[in-house]
């Protein structure tokens, strides 16, 4: 509406969005900013879901080989 109004630029309304985008979207690029400082917690978690899925693909993997006849 300011931007249609009048004397309120191209420059300003581009600022005033990259403003909005930056508070928006605080939360999540401080836990960005953590994860990427602390990369051994994604490890972790990707170690947690890669067990998680060994059990379940073992699962597949043993109904697919009776299937098969090994």
């Amino acid at each position: 509406a300011n931007y249609e109004g009048g004397n309120y630029g191209y420059g300003t309304a581009k600022q005033a969005f990259y403003e909005l985008l930056v508070a928006k979207y605080a939360v999540e690029r401080e836990r960005y900013n953590y994860y990427m400082n602390n990369l051994e917690e994604i490890d972790g978690a990707l170690e947690i879901g890669a067990k998680k899925a060994r059990v379940v693909a073992a699962d597949v993997l043993k109904r697919v080989r009776v299937k098969l006849g090994y």
